[in-house]
């Protein structure tokens, strides 16, 4: 994969991250950081594509997302 598809597939995932976050909770990053056990500026960081999230955050993001961690993609 391309640096460029690679950067671009961060960008999206944090967006729809960001968009389930906003959509489906009243969760702040700093709450869904709290429930996921991250820094508020760690899933800002996540939903800006600034950041490579390791799967096990992905699990955690998905499973208080109330979604299938293939919804994140």
């Amino acid at each position: 994969m391309e640096n460029k598809d690679y950067g671009e597939a961060l960008i999206k995932l944090g967006l729809t991250i960001r968009k389930l976050r906003e959509e489906t909770t009243s969760f702040s990053q700093e709450k869904l950081g709290l429930e996921v056990d991250l820094s508020e500026n760690q899933i800002r960081r996540i939903e800006k594509g600034q950041t490579n999230p390791t799967v096990k955050s992905l699990l955690k993001i998905a499973e208080i997302l109330k979604v299938n961690i293939k919804d994140l993609f």
